[in-house]
C-alpha cells in the first residue's frame, strides 16, 4: 500500500510539473498595438499617411508569420487632432485594451502629451517627435526611432556655406512643437559656420497671408531665407515668396516636400532659384549610388508600399512603416514566454531599450538607458526641384 501511495505521488509530482510547464509554455494570442494618431481635424492629413505606412508592414509581418508565430493585432483611435483627446484615448488602449505597447503618430505637441501617462502607466511607447529638444523629457518607457533638427540643420547650414557662400540669412518659422527646434538651434548651430541670422520671423499653423513677414525678410540684409515648418502654410510661404517678387534661395525642411506639399506648390518650388530642402534618401533612393547601403532598404520599401497603394510614400508613411519594424524587432528579440500583461509590457521595453545597430529607413539606432532616440548617423541629403522631379545635389 505504501508503495501504491508513493507512486501515486510521484505521478501527481510530474503530472502538475508537467501542467506548469505548459503554462510557462503558454503563448498570447496577438501582441496589442495600441495606436493613437489624427484621423480627423488639422492633422488628419498626417495621421492617415501614417497609417498607411503602418498597415503595410504589420501586414507584411503577419504575412510573414507573425513575430516568433505570434500575429500583430492593431487597435487604431483617432486623436481629433487634439492633445486632450490624445491622452483619452491612450488612457483607454491601456486600462481597457490592456495593449502591449503604444504608438503615438502624430505630430510632436500631440505626441509629448501621452508620455507621462506611458511613464506613470508602465508600457512602452513610441512617439513621433522631429525635436531633439525635448529627448530628457521621454523617461524610462518612451522612445522616438525618428530624426532630430540637429542633423539636418548640421546638412544645411554646411551647403548655405559651402555651396552657396551665405553668411546673412532669415528665418520664417512656424510656431509649433516642430518649429521650435528651429528657433533654438539655428542661432545656436549658425555662428559655427560662419552665419549670421538677421531677420527672425514667424507664422501660425493655418495661417493664410504671410505678406507682412515676407515684406521684412525682404527689406533684410539676408540673401537666404530659411522656413521652416509641417503645415502647409510652410509651403505657401514659398509660394508667396515669389509672388512678392522675392528672389533670394529658399532652404527647407522635411515636412515641406512630402507630395501633399508638392502638389499643392510644386510649381513655385520650381521658380528661379529653385527650392533647396534637406529630405530623406528614400525620395531619391534612384539617384543614390549603388554604394549606397540605404539604397537597397528604400528601393524596396518603395516597390512594396507602391504595389499596394500605387503612388509613392511620404516621410509620415515611411516613419509608421518604420515603427513597427523597431517594434518587431524589440518582440523578436524580447522572448517572451508570460500571458501577463504587465509582464509582457516589462520585457519589450527592456528589449527596446537594448536595440543595437539596427538599420531602419531613416538611419540605424541604438537605444540605451540614457538615450531613446539612438540615431547613430545622419542620412539626410539635399535636394531641389526641375520639371517636375525631386534632385539630388551630392
Amino acid at each position: 500500500m505504501a508503495k501504491k501511495i508513493v507512486l501515486a505521488l510521484v505521478a501527481a509530482v510530474f503530472l502538475i510539473g508537467g501542467l506548469v510547464s505548459c503554462k510557462k509554455a503558454e503563448s498570447v494570442a496577438s501582441y496589442k498595438i495600441g495606436v493613437v494618431v489624427a484621423q480627423t481635424g488639422n492633422y488628419a492629413g498626417l495621421g492617415s499617411q501614417f497609417l498607411e505606412g503602418m498597415q503595410l508592414m504589420v501586414d507584411n509581418v503577419n504575412g510573414a508569420g507573425g513575430v516568433n508565430g505570434i500575429p500583430l493585432e492593431v487597435m487604431i483611435y483617432d486623436n481629433k487632432s487634439e492633445a486632450t483627446e490624445a491622452t483619452l484615448a491612450a488612457k483607454k488602449l491601456i486600462e481597457v485594451d490592456q495593449v502591449h505597447v503604444l504608438i503615438e503618430g502624430t505630430v510632436t505637441a500631440i505626441g509629448m502629451t501621452i508620455v507621462p501617462l506611458a511613464n506613470e502607466s508602465g508600457v512602452p511607447t513610441v512617439i513621433l517627435s522631429g525635436t531633439g529638444l525635448l529627448d530628457d523629457q521621454l523617461g524610462a518607457w518612451v522612445f522616438r526611432p525618428a530624426g532630430t533638427e540637429d542633423n539636418y540643420i548640421a546638412k544645411s547650414l554646411d551647403y548655405m556655406s559651402q555651396e552657396l557662400g551665405i553668411s546673412k540669412y532669415a528665418t520664417l518659422i512656424e510656431n509649433s512643437g516642430y518649429g521650435q527646434g528651429g528657433k533654438v538651434y539655428l542661432p545656436q548651430r549658425s555662428p559655427d559656420y560662419g552665419m549670421t541670422i538677421v531677420e527672425e520671423q514667424y507664422f501660425d499653423p493655418g495661417a493664410t497671408d504671410l505678406t507682412p513677414q515676407l515684406t521684412n525678410i525682404k527689406n533684410s540684409e539676408a540673401q537666404l531665407i530659411f522656413v521652416w515648418g509641417s503645415s502647409p502654410t510652410a509651403g505657401m510661404a514659398v509660394k508667396q515668396a515669389r509672388e512678392l517678387g522675392i528672389s533670394l534661395p529658399i532652404m527647407a525642411t522635411p515636412p515641406q516636400v512630402m507630395p501633399d506639399m508638392l502638389a499643392s506648390f510644386g510649381e513655385s518650388y520650381e521658380v528661379e532659384p529653385p527650392l533647396l530642402a534637406t529630405t530623406t534618401k528614400m525620395d531619391i533612393w534612384e539617384q543614390l549610388p549603388d554604394s549606397d547601403r540605404y539604397k537597397a532598404l528604400c528601393r524596396d520599401f518603395v516597390q512594396l508600399f507602391m504595389e499596394r497603394y500605387d503612388h509613392r510614400p511620404s516621410l509620415w508613411q515611411m516613419l509608421g512603416a518604420q515603427y513597427i519594424t523597431f517594434i518587431e524587432d524589440g518582440l523578436k528579440r524580447a522572448e517572451i514566454t508570460s500571458t501577463d500583461v504587465a509582464e509582457i509590457r516589462s520585457q519589450l521595453r527592456d528589449a527596446l531599450e537594448s536595440t543595437k545597430d539596427l538599420q531602419l529607413l531613416t538611419s540605424i539606432y541604438t537605444m540605451s538607458p540614457e538615450d531613446h532616440f539612438g540615431q547613430v548617423e545622419q542620412t539626410l541629403v539635399i535636394v531641389t526641384f526641375k520639371d517636375g522631379e525631386m534632385v539630388y545635389l551630392p
